[in-house]
């Protein structure tokens, strides 16, 4: 069983890096042919969460574009910002409960410590 300080960080590490991926995805939103990933995560049985990040292979618009040898279709990226700013809302709410929880748990061991004194 992991204590509340474990669990805690074990939740901040996660949506770290589901902030991390959804910022990569936005940095990639005009490189033709870019994919987006996904962070999804997965209870360990010993406690916590593992971060596991899928690429979407998902196919973005096509578009003509000149390239300086004649027009070709291009595939843009597949990434929408519109969903990325939510992703992005939803980690960081994330992050800011393990926060809270972190905080919370230290606390309270530095109350049994006073007493314990």
């Amino acid at each position: 069983m992991m204590s509340a300080i474990d669990t805690a960080l074990s939740g901040m590490a996660a949506f770290t890096k589901k902030i991390e991926v959804t910022a990569h995805n936005v940095a990639n939103v005009n490189t033709d042919g870019f994919h987006k990933s996904r962070t999804e995560f997965v209870e360990l049985k010993t406690g916590g969460v593992l971060p596991v990040v899928q690429k979407d292979d998902s196919a973005g618009p096509a578009v003509l574009k000149d390239t300086g040898y004649g027009a070709a279709q291009v595939e843009l990226s597949n990434v929408d910002l519109g969903e990325e700013a939510v992703s992005q809302i939803i980690a960081q709410r994330g992050f800011e409960a393990n926060l809270s929880t972190l905080k919370t748990a230290d606390d309270m061991l530095g109350s049994i410590l006073d007493i314990k004194k």
